[in-house]
């Protein structure tokens, strides 16, 4: 996957950017999401960043470890060490 920002502008103090983003076909075929990996990701995309704790207490503890251990392997997520916990967020 490849990002080009093509245009940037500060507007009411906010750093506004207008991106192109290309993504090879081959790749998409990777990224076939179970039900509850599509669920905590878009958990995920929600609430900007979560801790891996609050996941598994919605989730349950192992599902919730296993999707996030399988969206960190495809690379559409990434993990944090914050203190005793993860904090999660969409790549």
């Amino acid at each position: 996957m490849r990002v080009h920002i093509l245009k940037e502008e500060c507007e009411n103090g906010k750093l506004v950017l207008l991106l192109r983003v290309e993504i090879e076909i081959n790749s998409l075929h990777k990224h076939e999401l179970g039900e509850l990996e599509r669920q905590i990701l878009d958990f995920i995309l929600d609430n900007d960043e979560v801790t891996q704790s609050e996941l598994s207490r919605l989730f349950g503890r192992a599902q919730a470890c296993r999707a996030i251990k399988n969206l960190e392997n495809m690379g559409l997520i990434q993990r944090e060490r914050k203190g005793r916990t993860y904090v999660v967020r969409v790549v």
